[in-house]
């Protein structure tokens, strides 16, 4: 009798525990692949299509209802969200639950695009609301979510027209035992291509605290990996933070490894708690045509390169760009909608005059008195010529994107330019040198100056770390090296 009560009794707990284990919500988007509707497109995602002609289906079927859809569509037993022009957005209905709950989901980017963002009302998390996702790739995203009174609702949306693939949305309670320390893209981190040039690769890995003590968390690095990798800091508070990882210049190609270990101390044990990390990348040269100087300007190809590969372009920083004009930018919403002829306040680039693909476009931003030169409005003998600007580069993780494509902004002055002569020399402007009518474009490229290091500007390492004047070495100011 007594084995049979323990058993009985045990066979309750598995139960109990089985349930709390169940999810709370589940939505599979499985049914977006009825036979019947073979004609809509069900493609893309889950096929493992990433772009072109796919996931055109416009029904979207759901396991619940109650979702709410802006620009999307059916994709194969998945969900489309966003357009090549406009911004979607996919919401939860009300999902019923309290005090302590995890989401997850899985997220795949689009061919070209790379990222979206969620956002959760009903409770607090401290876990980041914009993810960065890699090529061709499933990745599943799991967030903690606190202080849930009365359920939530979740909203997942493209930014800057970063198309994704969304599918198995999944809210179950948290698990009591979870890790202190959580890392938001997992313990193993395989973050691909990641540059050794110059062009110093930066990446941010996200670690968030739960219960820990004021100490705050711990960051140390595997031995024998400093020749690698640089850390922006060696601690976070209790709460976590954006933790800087940095390929160092100089490192060698090939594929590497190491680990971080994170560790602090549990508020109510007072024992110590800690998260190994694993890093797994290759380090590869960035091949660029162009080097960001006025003699050698990037290409709009090397642009969107240092982007597509995670080489990281210091922030405020000025290089120079060549490309051909298409014409100005057609704006809708704050987005790139087309090229325009009748706008004034910005330029549309690429490597081909021809050029028709909006994925190999950059994007200039014009102002001042440069404006007054390179609009097409009233320099319309501009389309289809070979200019070269200087400005900040938009395209990656630290410089936003421009209206949702790569750009160049700081394009202010007339001295950050080079555009062909007109040809009436009576309307050239004789102090803009860049601008002489008797100036030859390869001649430019031939004899163009190194300029003198300006004190009076932000210089900074090699590693893009902003140095004052008395840092001994080598300085990049402006796309120019110098040594100091």
């Amino acid at each position: 009798m007594k084995r049979i009560f323990l058993l009985f009794s045990w066979l309750c707990i598995a139960t109990l525990l089985m349930a709390e284990m169940q999810p709370i919500y589940l939505e599979t988007f499985d049914r977006c692949i009825d036979a019947e509707d073979e004609d809509y497109g069900y493609t893309g995602g889950n096929d493992e299509q990433w772009g072109g002609d796919i996931a055109t289906a416009i029904a979207i079927y759901q396991d619940s209802p109650d979702w709410s859809f802006t620009y999307c569509n059916g994709a194969y037993q998945c969900l489309k969200v966003g357009t090549s022009k406009k911004q979607g957005s996919a919401t939860t209905p009300k999902i019923e639950c309290t005090g302590e709950v995890e989401l997850s989901f899985r997220v795949a980017p689009w061919e070209g695009d790379s990222i979206f963002n969620v956002s959760i009302s009903g409770g607090t998390t401290s876990d980041p609301t914009s993810y960065y996702l890699k090529k061709h790739t499933w990745t599943t995203i799991t967030i903690r979510i606190i202080d849930v009174t009365d359920g939530i609702r979740v909203t997942f949306t493209s930014t800057n027209k970063h198309r994704f693939f969304l599918d198995d949305v999944c809210v179950r309670p948290a698990d009591p035992d979870a890790g202190a320390i959580r890392t938001a893209e997992g313990s193993v981190l395989d973050w691909g291509l990641m540059s050794s040039d110059y062009q110093a690769s930066k990446r941010v890995l996200h670690v968030s605290g739960v219960n820990l003590a004021d100490g705050g968390i711990s960051i140390t690095m595997a031995n024998g990996e400093s020749d690698l990798f640089y850390l922006a800091t060696d601690h976070l508070p209790a709460e976590g933070g954006e933790l800087a990882i940095t390929c160092y210049a100089g490192a060698s190609e090939g594929q590497h490894g190491t680990f971080l270990y994170l560790s602090g101390k549990d508020k109510s044990t007072g024992k110590k708690v800690e998260k190994r990390v694993t890093l797994l990348f290759e380090v590869a040269i960035i091949r660029l045509e162009g080097a960001g100087t006025r003699p050698n300007p990037f290409t709009c190809a090397d642009v969107i390169k240092l982007g597509q590969t995670d080489g990281t372009i210091w922030a405020d920083t000025y290089y120079w760009v060549t490309g051909y004009v298409l014409g100005g930018v057609k704006r809708y919403q704050d987005q790139y909608d087309g090229i325009s002829l009748d706008d004034q306040l910005s330029l549309v680039l690429a490597d081909d005059p021809e050029e028709t693909d909006e994925n190999k476009y950059v994007l200039v931003q014009i102002s001042h008195e440069a404006r007054a030169a390179l609009n097409v409005v009233d320099n319309p003998e501009l389309v289809g010529v070979q200019i070269k600007v200087e400005g900040i580069l938009l395209n990656d993780k630290m410089n936003p994107l421009y209206l949702g494509l790569p750009g160049v902004k700081g394009v202010s002055t007339d001295a950050q330019y080079w555009r062909p002569a007109k040809e009436n020399p009576e309307e050239e402007d004789p102090e803009n040198g860049a601008n002489d009518p008797d100036e030859d474009f390869t001649a430019v490229e031939q004899t163009a100056a190194q300029p003198l290091f300006d004190p009076s500007l932000p210089a900074y390492s090699p590693l893009g770390v902003r140095v004052d004047a008395s840092y001994r070495g080598v300085v990049i100011q402006q796309g120019h090296t110098f040594l100091r």
